[in-house]
């Protein structure tokens, strides 16, 4: 033994390291860190998905954002079906530049930006370009910081994603606000449809769902599609969805050709425009309106698309 005292032993660790007050600094320091997240004025994202295709999905997605546009909301439509996109036909819109040219660093976003005639803001994805129906890690990556910039200055960002449960299309409702599901009041659609819920309940049971049922041929068939799946959903995943409504099937829809404005701006009085501004209104108070909150910035939507595609 040395004969130090107990206490001056101590006293020597402590002079060895920080220090009471050294240490007292240091945790403040990083405590302030921890507590002043940068936080930012963020977009409603909204996905819009499909369990199959030919539901109706990117005619809902463009009616809603013509709508939107109307209703004086700042919004952009991204076409995030990447290699089978197909919003620019039906807003009458014939795109220079694509995603394609977007993820590969080739054109910014204010360049691939393009207005519709139904004044619209549409972000096009690319049509009959095999390889973006697989993007890359480096594009998802650098999609998610494109919808991040977009999100920054809008109010509404609607995702029309493509139909199934495609890595990119699962990643991108997971990132999103709000998921609206669109089925039809038939078996298979509705199969398909569980089958979403399922895939993203897995990653995150918190998810938000709203059922748009289409194509409904008697008034009240769509709520009962709706309870038909909300069951099975409740009963073996565990998820409540929500009934946004129905969309009435109306020949004024098939009869519309390709490069017309969207029926919600060349016949307002039909039967679907009609169910279409009604479905829009529940939809604002389902999010809780249409304009941009706040949100930390590890919370955005770039955020939690680099979060959840660490689980993909």
């Amino acid at each position: 033994m040395d004969g130090t005292a107990p206490g001056r032993q101590a006293e020597k660790v402590d002079r060895g390291g920080l220090g009471p007050r050294g240490r007292g600094l240091f945790g403040r320091l990083l405590d302030g860190l921890r507590a002043a997240p940068t936080v930012r004025r963020e977009a409603v994202t909204i996905a819009i998905a499909s369990g199959k295709g030919g539901t109706g999905k990117s005619f809902l997605s463009t009616s809603l954002g013509v709508l939107l546009h109307r209703a004086n909301k700042r919004t952009v439509l991204v076409d995030c079906d990447f290699g089978l996109a197909c919003d620019h036909l039906l807003l009458g819109v014939r795109p220079t530049l694509t995603l394609q040219q977007l993820l590969a660093g080739q054109a910014t976003v204010d360049q691939v930006l393009c207005t519709s005639p139904a004044g619209l803001r549409l972000l096009p994805g690319a049509s009959g370009v095999r390889r973006m129906a697989n993007p890359s890690d480096k594009e998802l990556l650098a999609f998610a910081r494109e919808l991040g910039v977009l999100a920054a200055r809008e109010d509404v960002l609607l995702l029309d994603l493509g139909a199934g449960i495609a890595p990119s299309t699962v990643l991108t409702m997971l990132a999103a606000d709000w998921i609206v599901l669109v089925t039809q009041p038939e078996i298979a659609a509705l199969v398909d449809a569980y089958a979403v819920v399922k895939s993203i309940a897995q990653l995150n049971e918190r998810a938000r769902f709203l059922v748009v049922v289409n194509r409904v041929a008697t008034k009240g068939r769509g709520e009962l599609a709706f309870q038909r799946l909300t069951e099975v959903a409740r009963q073996h995943v565990g998820v409540q969805l929500h009934y946004l409504g129905e969309i009435t099937d109306d020949n004024a829809v098939t009869q519309h050709r390709l490069g017309q404005l969207p029926l919600v701006a060349t016949e307002p009085d039909a039967p679907t425009s009609v169910c279409l501004r009604a479905l829009l209104d529940r939809l604002e108070m389902s999010c809780g309106g249409f304009v941009a909150r706040e949100v930390a910035g590890d919370q955005g939507i770039e955020a939690r698309f680099r979060q959840h595609r660490l689980f993909l």
